[in-house]
């Protein structure tokens, strides 16, 4: 309640600072805009903005992280302020220069109204959410304690003060949760994850859990009704006809103009790997694409020439094959700008599941059966799972994130991912690569140790 009053607060300000505004401009506009005319034009301004505000996930508090929140206040804010300067080109008489002024008093004022609000409904929010105390009801594969730790670091939602095997029973499980007010299931089988649901929902405990990929097929499901039968019907994978067509258009136009902005970077990132070691530009790894299609990948070389020479392996933090020049693109993400060719010649797409190689996904779907359904549409240069998860993040995880790109395709997502894909450029954990330990246990995970 108090987040919704905090907002509507927020937006009263913003109506003042553009009404206020527009009053400072009167003299200056060439149509005429009565009183009324202007408090529409304020209306439709923040109206806009809150839209924008909502695709870019700037509400969210408790969800994501404040730079993330702030990222969205001043994205929202450069967005629309770009449309309104363009647009007061065309209906005012105000110069190039005064314009710019008001675009970055605007753009400033915007941000720290939205700075504001975020860090007081972010401290309402950890004053009576994050409080909250939770019973953990993890698995086999769970690490309990380290999964409790990392929780309490990041977790906003609730703060984890017990937790229990779920092969304690159900009758145990049902006896410690009934007065409990929040209850977390972590990767625990279904015939014991579902009965602990229907308990929570009928006793009014509010209730999470760590999905299962058959979720995500349910989550997208069609209610329909069969004669007095409830009927859900599950969509097949896949983008095909007009969605296809709109996003391989997209593909070209945004890649092309990419490459055009980007030449001067792209030139001078080749000249520090050719005066750095004097090796090869370009590093090509083998992956595939929709249907399983190989191509060759191309990237910036960010590695020693002989950092295979013992056989691939994936990256690990602080990996001593990583060049100089390779260590700075590598953390900003500059070292994928040659895959923009590969989007122009149709390899991949500027948003998808990322291209893995074919060893991986072999290696993958054992375990995962699954993981091979990312192939149904095109590599991309991003991803949902780019987004909101992590270049070290399970492929259990990662395969949950592609299926429900997959599954909730649509235009906007795509526009919408390519947008927060600019958030996460200097954020090292996007960045960083396996922990030595981490290849560790995946090696004895694939012993089956």
């Amino acid at each position: 309640m108090i987040k919704w009053f905090s907002a509507i607060a927020m937006f009263g300000l913003y109506y003042l600072l553009i009404l206020s505004i527009l009053y400072v401009e009167k003299s200056m506009i060439l149509l005429p805009i009565g009183p009324a005319g202007r408090h529409l034009y304020c209306l439709t301004y923040c109206m806009v903005f809150v839209i924008i505000l909502y695709f870019l996930e700037a509400f969210r508090i408790g969800e994501r992280r404040i730079l993330d929140l702030i990222f969205g206040f001043f994205m929202s804010s450069l967005v629309i302020n770009f449309v309104m300067t363009i647009l007061s080109l065309i209906f005012t008489t105000l110069q190039i220069r005064q314009l710019f002024g008001l675009f970055v008093f605007e753009i400033l004022a915007e941000s720290i109204i939205g700075f504001c609000w975020i860090m007081f409904c972010h401290r309402i929010y950890e004053r009576y959410q994050f409080c909250r105390e939770a019973i953990f009801i993890y698995g086999s594969r769970e690490n309990e304690s380290e999964y409790t730790r990392i929780n309490n670091t990041i977790n906003k939602f609730f703060r984890i003060n017990r937790s229990l095997h779920y092969e304690i029973g159900l009758d145990s499980i049902f006896q410690e949760i009934q007065s409990s007010a929040v209850v977390f299931l972590g990767d625990i089988p279904v015939d014991i994850r579902n009965p602990l649901i229907k308990f929570c929902m009928s006793k009014k405990i509010e209730c999470y859990s760590i999905p299962k990929i058959s979720d995500i097929y349910i989550q997208n499901a069609r209610v329909m009704q069969l004669h007095d039968k409830l009927l859900l019907r599950y969509p097949q994978l896949g983008i095909t006809g007009g969605k296809w067509f709109a996003k391989r258009v997209t593909d070209i136009v945004i890649s092309s103009l990419m490459i055009a902005v980007f030449s001067p970077i792209m030139l001078a990132i080749t000249i520090a790997i050719k005066l750095d070691d004097g090796g090869p530009v370009f590093y090509y790894q083998d992956r595939v694409t929709q249907d399983g299609k190989p191509f060759k990948m191309q990237k910036f070389r960010s590695m020693r020439t002989d950092a295979e020479k013992d056989g691939m392996t994936m990256t690990t933090k602080d990996d001593d094959r990583v060049t100089k020049v390779g260590r700075i693109i590598r953390n900003i993400h500059f070292d994928e700008l040659p895959q923009l060719l590969n989007i122009l010649r149709g390899d991949m797409s500027l948003v998808g599941p990322r291209p893995e190689r074919r060893e991986f996904i072999e290696e993958y779907s054992q375990k995962i059966p699954e993981f091979s359904e990312r192939l149904k549409v095109k590599g991309g240069l991003t991803g949902y799972a780019q987004i909101y998860g992590r270049y070290n993040s399970e492929p259990e995880d990662k395969i949950k994130y592609d299926l429900y790109y997959i599954y909730h395709y649509s235009y906007w997502l795509d526009i919408k991912i390519l947008i927060l894909t600019i958030r996460i450029l200097f954020q090292k954990e996007n960045t960083e690569g396996f922990e030595k330990e981490r290849m560790e246990a995946m090696k004895r995970k694939k012993r089956g140790k």
